[in-house]
C-alpha cells in the first residue's frame, strides 16, 4: 500500500472513531431514550475497530500490541456472537444490521491480526507496526473480502436514503456512511495481504 494511500485510510478511521465516540457522549445526554445499551454497543464496537484500522493502515503503526488488539477484537466478537445467539435473529438494532454481521466483522479483524505472520516480539512491543506481509490462509482472506464488498454495497442505500435528523444519533446517512468506509476499508486492507 502505497504511503499516501495509508496515510488517508488513517485519517479516514480516526475520523470515524471520533464520530462513534462523540455519538456515546451524545447519547449520555437527557431526552435520547432511542439510544439502547445495543446502540452502545454497537458505537463502542465501531469506535474499537476504527481505532484498529487506524493502526493497522498507518505507516507508522500505533499504541497497544498486537496482542492486544487481538483480544479487543475477541471480546467484540465473541460479544455480538452471544448477542445473535440471544437475540435469536430478531430484527437489527436500527440501521446498524443484524449482530452476526458485527461478528463477522470482528473475526476480520482477527483474522488481519492473525493472519499476517508476526514475531514474538512484535506481538508483545507496546507498539503495533503497519500492517505488512503476505496473509495465511488466502482462501478465508477471500471470503472476507467478498462479504466486506457485499456489506459496501448493502450499506449503499442507507448512506443514500438514511434518514437526516437532528443531532448525531438521528443522522442514520453519516452513520451508515462511516459503516460503509470501514466495510470498504477493511476489504482492502486484507486484499493488499493477499
Amino acid at each position: 500500500m502505497a504511503t499516501w494511500v495509508g496515510w488517508v485510510l488513517t485519517t479516514a478511521f480516526l475520523a470515524i472513531a471520533g464520530y462513534s465516540v462523540a455519538r456515546l457522549c451524545a447519547a449520555a445526554r437527557p431526552g435520547s431514550p432511542d439510544y439502547t445499551g445495543g446502540h452502545r454497543a454497537v458505537d463502542t464496537a465501531h469506535a474499537t475497530t476504527a481505532t484498529g484500522m487506524a493502526v493497522m493502515c498507518s505507516p507508522v503503526g500505533g499504541p497497544l500490541p498486537a496482542a492486544g488488539w487481538v483480544a479487543l477484537f475477541t471480546l467484540v466478537t465473541g460479544w455480538f456472537l452471544g448477542a445473535a445467539v440471544l437475540r435469536g435473529g430478531r430484527a437489527p438494532i436500527g440501521w446498524h444490521g443484524p449482530d452476526w454481521q458485527h461478528a463477522a466483522a470482528g473475526l476480520g479483524m482477527l483474522y488481519m491480526l492473525l493472519a499476517v505472520p508476526h514475531t514474538a516480539h512484535s506481538m508483545s512491543t507496546p507498539w503495533t507496526g503497519p500492517h505488512t506481509g503476505q496473509a495465511a490462509l488466502p482462501a478465508l482472506g477471500w471470503a472476507f473480502v467478498v462479504f466486506f464488498a457485499f456489506q459496501t454495497v448493502l450499506l449503499g442505500p442507507a448512506v443514500l436514503r438514511g434518514a437526516r435528523g437532528p443531532g448525531l444519533l438521528a443522522d442514520t446517512r453519516v452513520a451508515a456512511a462511516c459503516q460503509l468506509t470501514m466495510a470498504a476499508g477493511t476489504g482492502y486492507l486484507i486484499f493488499v495481504t493477499l
